[in-house]
């Protein structure tokens, strides 16, 4: 199965939250090995995603502005990313 970049992802909210941080919460469709661009940011200080249906945590990396979806057996699931970066 080859991994694909999810560039659909629903921004829900972006907030300023300091004048050099900013919070974006995003809805996406998602299977193990995704990655989704935070385009509205540069870096990614801390992620956290959960599905959308039971509210479990579903692991996740991040590396500058990208979030990769490592959670083992998913396919085609909604999540919630919350993401603070800048």
């Amino acid at each position: 199965m080859s991994a694909r970049t999810y560039v659909n992802g629903k921004v829900i909210q972006s907030q300023t939250v300091t004048a050099l941080k900013k919070a974006v919460l995003v809805e996406a469709t998602v299977t193990t090995g995704d990655t989704v661009p935070i385009l509205e940011l540069t870096s990614i200080d801390v992620v956290a995603c959960y599905n959308a249906t039971t509210g479990a945590v579903v692991t996740a990396t991040e590396l500058t502005n990208v979030v990769t979806i490592t959670e083992m057996a998913l396919t085609n699931v909604k999540i919630f990313i919350l993401v603070i970066g800048a």
